[in-house]
């Protein structure tokens, strides 16, 4: 079994419309977002269409790897005319393999532990499934210094290892970026090893 279709996952955090989760080919069969396959060890997906794999910048790799080892990292900057403190923000999606697995009656509380960190608003939490392993999520707002964030928090166990997935970006391209993180998640499958 794949992922719940995306606009479950658009269910909860800010309000809109939601992509939809695949288009047809001619042949009326799903095809797959556009984007170039990556592969990460464990699981592979795709770079989604208009973001740019970042996982070899060190620098960036650094800040997201002080919980586990970073294994995805692409970026996006801001669509449309920046503007200071509104839509300046460089959006990214990132998966940390955690370097100590969050037992499953622990996801929960491991999530809405951001609210330590400034995180704000957080949405109820929400299950979803990855390539037939069952995560849950939230949406949340914060601070990214002086502009209005908000956050797509993915955790879910696979095997022996947690996975942490997160979108980043401003509140105001929150919408539109979503669609970054749906094509990740649609394409995801687990490595057979």
């Amino acid at each position: 079994m794949g992922l719940l279709p995306c606009w479950v996952l658009s269910g909860c955090g800010s309000g809109g419309t939601s992509p939809s989760a695949s288009s047809a080919s001619p042949d009326g069969s799903p095809s797959p977002p556009p984007g170039t396959p990556v592969s990460a060890g464990t699981f592979s997906t795709v770079v989604p269409q208009g973001w740019t794999n970042t996982i070899t910048n060190q620098t960036e790799v650094q800040k997201l790897s002080t919980d586990g080892r970073v294994a995805y990292l692409v970026e996006q900057g801001p669509p449309g005319q920046t503007q200071p403190n509104v839509n300046d923000v460089r959006a990214n999606i990132n998966v940390v393999v955690l370097t100590q697995t969050v037992p499953d009656d622990q996801v929960i509380p491991y999530l809405d532990s951001v609210s330590n960190n400034g995180a704000t608003n957080l949405s109820a939490t929400q299950q979803f499934i990855l390539g037939g392993a069952i995560g849950h999520y939230i949406t949340y707002d914060r601070d990214i210094q002086g502009t209005p964030g908000e956050s797509r928090d993915l955790v879910v166990n696979h095997g022996t290892s947690t996975y942490h997935i997160v979108l980043n970006t401003s509140q105001f391209a929150f919408n539109q970026q979503l669609a970054g993180l749906q094509a990740v998640l649609t394409v995801w499958r687990w490595s057979s090893s």
